[in-house]
């Protein structure tokens, strides 16, 4: 699922807010600091295995998303920006389901 060339998101008042969001679970949770939201999370080293499975965790809890690590791609974890347009790429796709199911239901 790589939402780097979808582009359902245009409202990029949602992406900033995700982007803060991000910002915070990192800070709070992992407790890493990101000078930037487009730096190389993974060249930086800031998110090795462990810190990628808790960020995971975290970004499921606080955005009530589930991302399947059988779709995700490394890009899609590259920087704080990618990790937005993930989670909204798939907060999109559950609310587009969500809403099929409740009209066909």
């Amino acid at each position: 699922m790589t939402p780097q060339g979808n582009h359902m998101f245009t409202d990029n008042r949602q992406i900033d807010e995700m982007v803060r969001g991000i910002h915070e679970l990192l800070s709070e949770k992992l407790l890493v600091e990101v000078d930037s939201p487009e730096a190389d999370l993974l060249q930086a080293g800031i998110l090795d295995s462990l810190a990628l499975i808790q960020l995971l965790v975290h970004l499921e809890e606080r955005f009530g998303v589930k991302i399947s690590l059988d779709e995700l791609e490394v890009e899609d974890l590259r920087s704080v920006v990618s990790i937005a347009r993930l989670v909204a790429t798939l907060k999109q796709a559950h609310a587009e389901t969500g809403a099929a199911v409740t009209v066909n239901g």
